[in-house]
């Protein structure tokens, strides 16, 4: 009597992949001066502390560097502008083109002058998309859309057709899909745009 083979057995489905996140340095700092991302902070600078709150979070990480290639020596990849001279929407377009690209399902953005957002709070702006395809931090002042977290398929489509139609805000390009807030403490969200703020951010033994 002939056994029949068994039926193979299906290889288990492939881990997600991480989420890859950006940190956002490619304003001009024209108000700041100088270039911001550099300005010493703790033990190193601002873009090497924003860096490694991102490792926090995940393993895959890049820097958006606006129109012009910059802060290759940090070994970490680097990302320019795919369409220049429409802000921030510019910006979170290469993001979002970039994981499609390597199949990256969700993207992290931190914006590189709010260097004291914990790496808790992006990762409840990572859970959130489980229920949302965009989750932005949210405070007293109002929302913070320079530390969000996005689905990349459905709002690399959305950004796609906001810079078609000239609509370039961020919040506007996000018309269509779902958005949710997460609370943030105010505390966490001190930007540094200009001398001032930076003064004010290091005190005068330094940041807490």
């Amino acid at each position: 009597r002939r056994t029949r083979p068994h039926p193979p057995v299906p290889s288990p489905p492939p881990p997600p992949s991480p989420p890859r996140a950006f940190l956002v340095a490619g304003g001009r700092s024209s108000r700041m001066g100088r270039d911001k991302a550099l300005l010493p902070f703790r033990e190193s600078t601002l873009l090497t502390h924003a860096l490694g709150i991102l490792r926090e979070v995940t393993p895959d990480i890049a820097i958006l560097c606006g129109p012009e290639r910059r802060y290759e020596d940090l070994g970490v990849a680097v990302i320019t502008d795919a369409v220049c001279g429409v802000g921030p929407l510019g910006g979170l377009y290469s993001a979002l083109l970039s994981a499609s690209i390597d199949e990256r399902e969700q993207v992290l953005w931190l914006g590189v002058d709010l260097p004291l957002v914990p790496p808790s709070l992006l990762e409840r702006l990572l859970r959130e998309l489980e229920q949302a395809d965009v989750a932005m931090a949210r405070t007293t002042h109002g929302i913070e859309p320079l530390c969000a977290a996005f689905a990349t398929t459905p709002t690399l489509e959305a950004v796609r057709r906001a810079l078609l139609d000239g609509r370039l805000k961020l919040t506007a390009a996000f018309a269509s899909l779902t958005v949710h807030t997460i609370d943030g403490d105010d505390a966490h969200f001190v930007n540094v745009n200009s001398p001032e703020e930076y003064e004010q951010l290091m005190g005068p033994s330094g940041p807490a």
